[in-house]
């Protein structure tokens, strides 16, 4: 397998390391049926944090079908295997693989895995590793769209009854970690953020852009940007602050989303949304 020489410097060694092992996996399982490879995320686009942040890596095969789903898998399973016993494992344990063809990606068809906001990322910062980069051919996803694979996805994660117990019982995040506790808290703000702007929800951007003016639960968002690089050092306190803050951070969110969604093409997703909205109430 051919790389570009030498290989592009990403944000964090570690998750360099991790992202090489991905590829040569993904060589190995795909063949020549990887045409191209990408590392995108926070590892590319800026704000990686070991310990909590996911490594994000997009491939781009010859035809998104059945084999090479189970392929892509099998290169998950098989970069985390590697790092089994290793002090990397937990780092691996977060890979992230996006993957389609460049026929879907061009007409903005969500064909294997990649919906409009890594697709958006693949676009704006994504660093190639290996094939030809044919982005400039890509659909761009527009702010409609953005809006409703946001919607969509809140809808589905925070309708879950196990994530609907963690909110009612949201003083007991902290004890998990600074990795559940930050996504926790930030996944509703990235939602707003790319609602509101049609622009990517990083999470320093949409934190930023959440707490100036300042916002019902501004502490909680401030904190939680701490607790992504400096980890939880005072879980009493994390805990009082999740408590207070973090549900009507979700009624917030839940609120604006329907209210945007409503709005857009696809006014039935704020159906799920209002009924959410209710039952957190």
């Amino acid at each position: 397998m051919k790389h570009r020489s030498p290989p592009p410097a990403l944000s964090d060694p570690t998750g360099q390391e991790v992202v090489q092992a991905a590829l040569a996996q993904a060589a190995a399982r795909l063949d020549e049926r990887l045409v191209a490879a990408f590392a995108i995320g926070s590892l590319a686009h800026g704000g990686f944090a070991p310990l909590v942040s996911d490594v994000d890596v997009a491939l781009v095969v010859d035809r998104a079908d059945a084999a090479a789903a189970t392929a892509v898998e099998e290169v998950r399973r098989d970069t985390i295997q590697r790092y089994t016993g290793t002090p990397h494992h937990a780092l691996a344990s977060r890979l992230s693989l996006f993957w389609s063809d460049w026929e879907s990606l061009a007409d903005g068809t969500e064909a294997g895995r990649f919906p409009a906001t890594d697709r958006l990322d693949l676009l704006d910062s994504g660093i190639l590793l290996y094939g030809a980069d044919r982005r400039s051919g890509c659909a761009r996803p527009g702010r409609d769209e953005l809006l409703l694979d946001s919607a969509a996805f809140a809808a589905n994660k925070f309708a879950d009854p196990a994530y609907v117990d963690t909110l009612n019982h949201r003083e007991g995040i902290a004890a998990q970690g600074a990795r559940a506790a930050t996504k926790t808290v930030l996944f509703p703000v990235r939602f707003l953020y790319t609602a509101a702007t049609g622009l990517l929800g990083r999470n320093e951007d949409a934190a930023s852009w959440y707490t100036a003016p300042p916002q019902p639960s501004s502490s909680l968002v401030t904190a939680a940007g701490r607790w992504r690089s400096d980890g939880i050092d005072d879980a009493a306190a994390a805990a009082e602050l999740l408590r207070r803050e973090l549900l009507p951070l979700y009624l917030h969110c839940l609120d604006r989303l329907r209210e945007y969604t409503a709005a857009s093409s696809r006014p039935d997703l704020a159906v799920p949304l209002a009924r959410l909205l209710a039952i957190l109430a």
